[in-house]
C-alpha cells in the first residue's frame, strides 16, 4: 500500500485508519478503493467547474454548485463597467464591450485553506461534546458540513478531530442564552508547504487562567489522538457579547503549543528556482485571506502593473503580501540585468494592526539584502547578569542600535494616520486592499485632490512647513491599484475617484472568484492619473 500512487488526502486517511485493529484489514483495501474511486470522480468534476459538495442546499457558504461566474455580484459589476458613465471615464473610452474580464484563479474545489466554524452543544446535556459548522441563514443554528467539498481535506480531518476529542473530555459549547460552556468558535489555517493545521481555540474566558483546566484537557487528546496534523495551538479568550469571533487586544492571544508562525511563500517566487526569494510569516492574530492559491494570482498582477524604479506605498497592508511581492518581483523581472540599483526605489507599508510588523519584519529580514536593502539580518545576542556576573534575571545590556530598515519599512497606523504622517509622499504607485467597507473617507479626499504643481517635491512629511489642509499627501501618485473585497464600496469610491477633479481614469478592472461557489468576487482596479511625473532625484 505504501508504494501505491495515491492522491495526498487517501494517504493520509490511511495513516489514521491503520489505528484500526487487524481484524478490519479487509474494511481498509475497502475503504481506499473507495476514496480513490471518488476522488477520481471529484476531480473529473472540478475541471469541469463543478463543485459537488454534498452539502449544497443546506449550508449556507455556497450559492452555486457550478458555472462559479454566473453568480449575482459578477453580473452587477459587468452592468457597472458597461454603464454609459464609467464607459466615458475608462482608458479605452468604451471601446472594449468586455471590459471587466473575469478569473477563477484557482481550483473550485479544496481551496480554502483558512476556515472559522462556530461551536455549539451535541445536545441539551452540553457534556457530550461538540458540533462545528456555519450558523443557518437568519439563525444562530449550526449547520455541520464534515465534508465541506471548498475545504482543504486537512480541514475536515481537523474538525472529525476535534469532534471526537470534545466529546472524549466533555468539552462544554458556548451558550449565549446562559452566558456558560467554554468553547465558542474555532479556527483552522493550513500551512501549504506541511499541510499542518494552526488552530486557534476562541474561549469563553477573560484570560488563560479560566480557560483551565478544560482547554489542557482538549488540547492534550488533540495532540495525542492526531500528533501529526498540528502545526501549532493557540487560545484567544472572548468573553464580549455578540457574534465578533476575535476580541481587540494583544492580551487576548496565548501560543499553547508549536511554532509561532505559519510561513508561506512569497507568490511571486519562483517554484523551479533554487534561489531563495524570502517568505511571508503570518500569526493568527494577522489578516490572511482564505484562499492563499487565488490570491497569489491577484498579487502577481499586481506585481506586474507596479513599474520598475518606482516608490510604492501600500495602505492597509496587513503582513505587506502584496508590497514585498512587487518589492521582489521588480527586482529579477523588471530592471535590466547588471543594474545594482534595480527594483523599487522604496517600499512603504502600513496598517493599524500591531501584530502585522512583526510578521512584516520577519519576510522582509527574510529575502536577500539586495532586494532590500536591508543588511543580512543577525539576532542580537543578550547578556544577563548577575551580582557575581553570573547569568541571572537583572538585564544588563546596551540597547541595540535603531535597525537600518534599507528601502522597505512598515508603519502600524490607520490609512488616514499614515498618510498624515508622509507615508505616500514621493510615491509614484498606491496599492490599496481595504476592508469591505472601502477606503476610508480622508484616504479618498486625498486621492480627489488635483496634483499640486507648486508643492515641494518631497517624500518626507518634517519638511513640509505648510498646514495640513492645504498639503496633498498622494501628491505624486499617478497610479493607484485597488484590490477590493466589497464591490459595492468600490463602485462607490471609484464614482468619487472618476467624478471629481484629480484627473483619475480607470485603465482596467479585473474580477477574481476567489471564493468558488459563494456570491462574492475580488476586483482589481487600476487607475492612472493624466499629468506629468515627477521623481525625486536620489
Amino acid at each position: 500500500l505504501v508504494k501505491t500512487t495515491m492522491h495526498p488526502t487517501d494517504a493520509l486517511r490511511l495513516l489514521l485508519l491503520c489505528y484500526i485493529s487487524a481484524n478490519n484489514v479487509t474494511a481498509l483495501h475497502m475503504s481506499l478503493a473507495s476514496s480513490s474511486s471518488s476522488r477520481g470522480v471529484k476531480n473529473k468534476l472540478a475541471s469541469k467547474g463543478i463543485i459537488d459538495c454534498e452539502h449544497f442546499g443546506t449550508c449556507p457558504g455556497c450559492v452555486t454548485n457550478e458555472d462559479v461566474t454566473n453568480i449575482e455580484i459578477v453580473s452587477s459589476a459587468i452592468r457597472y463597467f458597461d454603464s454609459p458613465s464609467i464607459r466615458l471615464q475608462r482608458a479605452d473610452k468604451g471601446e472594449d464591450d468586455n471590459f471587466y474580464k473575469v478569473v477563477v484563479p484557482s481550483d473550485v474545489d479544496e481551496w480554502r485553506t483558512q476556515a472559522k466554524l462556530a461551536v455549539a452543544k451535541k445536545s441539551n446535556w452540553g457534556r457530550d461534546g461538540c458540533i462545528f459548522g456555519l450558523y443557518e441563514r437568519g439563525s444562530h443554528n449550526v449547520i455541520q458540513i464534515p465534508n465541506c467539498a471548498v475545504h482543504h481535506p486537512n480541514i475536515n480531518v481537523a474538525v472529525q478531530a476535534l469532534t471526537e476529542a470534545t466529546a472524549k473530555v466533555r468539552t462544554a459549547a458556548y451558550d449565549e442564552d446562559t452566558g456558560t460552556g467554554l468553547l465558542r468558535y474555532v479556527q483552522c489555517q493550513v500551512e501549504r508547504s506541511t499541510g499542518k493545521i494552526c488552530l486557534t481555540l476562541v474561549c469563553n474566558a477573560k484570560k488563560y487562567k479560566d480557560t483551565q483546566p478544560e482547554l489542557s484537557r482538549l488540547t492534550t487528546e488533540l495532540k495525542k489522538s492526531h500528533p501529526d496534523l498540528w502545526h501549532s495551538m493557540w487560545l484567544h479568550c472572548n468573553d464580549s457579547n455578540g457574534n465578533v469571533i476575535f476580541a481587540r487586544g494583544d492580551e487576548r492571544w496565548s501560543k499553547l503549543d508549536g511554532p509561532e508562525f505559519v510561513r508561506e511563500r512569497l507568490p511571486t517566487s519562483d517554484p523551479i528556482s533554487e534561489r531563495k526569494d524570502g517568505l511571508l510569516f503570518f500569526t493568527p492574530a494577522t489578516f490572511r485571506q482564505g484562499n492563499l492559491d487565488g490570491f497569489d494570482e491577484i498579487s502577481k498582477e499586481v506585481a506586474r502593473l507596479v513599474p520598475d524604479g518606482a516608490a510604492v506605498c501600500e495602505l492597509y497592508a496587513g503582513v505587506g503580501l502584496l508590497g514585498l511581492s512587487a518589492l521582489s518581483y521588480a527586482h529579477y523581472n523588471n530592471a535590466p540585468s547588471g543594474d545594482n540599483e534595480k527594483g523599487l526605489r522604496w517600499l512603504r507599508c502600513s496598517d493599524e494592526n500591531p501584530a502585522n510588523l512583526n510578521c512584516f519584519n520577519r519576510a522582509a529580514d527574510s529575502m536577500p539584502p539586495e532586494v532590500t536593502g536591508r543588511p543580512k539580518f543577525a539576532p542580537v545576542k543578550q547578556n544577563f547578569k548577575g551580582k557575581n556576573g553570573n547569568n541571572g534575571r537583572k538585564k544588563n545590556y546596551k540597547k541595540p542600535p535603531p535597525r537600518d530598515e534599507g528601502k522597505v519599512s512598515y508603519m502600524v497606523a490607520s490609512a488616514t494616520n499614515a498618510l498624515y504622517e508622509g507615508q505616500a509622499l514621493g510615491a509614484e504607485v498606491l496599492i490599496v486592499d481595504p476592508p469591505r467597507k472601502g477606503l476610508d473617507d480622508e484616504v479618498l479626499a486625498q486621492l480627489c485632490k488635483p496634483h499640486d504643481p507648486k508643492q515641494p517635491l518631497v517624500d518626507n512629511n518634517a519638511l513640509l512647513f505648510e498646514p495640513n489642509w492645504s498639503i496633498n499627501f498622494v501628491n505624486e501618485v499617478n497610479t493607484l491599484i485597488y484590490v477590493s473585497c466589497g464591490f459595492d464600496a468600490l463602485a462607490r469610491d471609484c464614482d468619487k475617484l472618476l467624478s471629481g477633479n484629480a484627473g483619475w481614469v480607470l485603465e482596467s478592472a479585473t474580477g477574481y472568484v476567489l471564493f468558488p461557489g459563494s456570491n462574492h468576487v475580488e476586483t482589481l482596479a487600476v487607475f492612472r492619473r493624466r499629468g506629468r511625473r515627477r521623481v525625486i532625484e536620489e
